[in-house]
């Protein structure tokens, strides 16, 4: 149903200058104005089908990508809600899809997760500002989702929900690889006991 790709080329050492994809039809490219540079928001209008009607009463989704992803990675699902009466959003943060792309050293070094968080809260307001000030439903996959939770935690924006797929703690992924090392040593433990039975009997 959804086309995954692996997506660690879209980091570059240089400026990309290969034109924008396509888009599909319904959707729409923007571009909100930041002080570090213009961020990416694409936009599906709701259209409804003869089943489904447009419901101008529903909340927006406002879609945040993970790391090396950009809003196009959200495009099925732009095309699926809208279908249904939704209108949504998905934003690129800095160095992603088509937003500015600072130079690959201050992407890796120089960008903190609230420089990106800062992104992801201009795209939103002005999604919100477009919707008359409604308040969207906050979808946040992988590093994303824990954007989002920082975001929230913060007191950003207000939003009318969060959604959460495969997201990351709000605290960040530091603790993940202490975990890692403690089932390494713990699985390292139970073979050399295996080991040790084994050799004994």
């Amino acid at each position: 149903m959804f086309n995954f790709t692996f997506t660690y080329k879209w980091l570059r050492w240089r400026q990309p200058t290969d034109p924008f994809p396509t888009l599909p039809d319904g959707v729409e490219r923007f571009f909100v104005q930041t002080p570090g540079g213009d961020i990416e928001v694409l936009h599906a209008k709701p259209r409804g089908t003869s089943t489904t009607p447009a419901r101008p009463d529903t909340s927006p989704l406002f879609f945040v990508h993970g790391g090396m992803g950009g809003a196009w990675v959200w495009r099925e699902y732009l095309e699926y809600f809208s279908a249904r009466g939704i209108p949504c959003y998905a934003v690129s943060m800095r160095g992603h899809g088509g937003s500015w792309q600072p130079s690959y050293l201050r992407m890796v070094y120089g960008t903190t997760k609230r420089m990106l968080a800062d992104d992801v809260v201009a795209g939103l307001r002005w999604a919100q500002e477009r919707e008359g000030g409604r308040e969207v439903v906050l979808v946040g996959h992988s590093s994303g989702g824990g954007l989002s939770q920082l975001i929230l935690s913060e007191q950003d924006v207000r939003v009318k929900g969060l959604v959460l797929a495969g997201a990351i703690p709000g605290f960040g992924s530091q603790v993940q690889p202490i975990h890692r090392m403690r089932r390494l040593i713990l699985t390292m433990r139970l073979q050399h006991r295996r080991i040790h039975k084994l050799v004994a009997s």
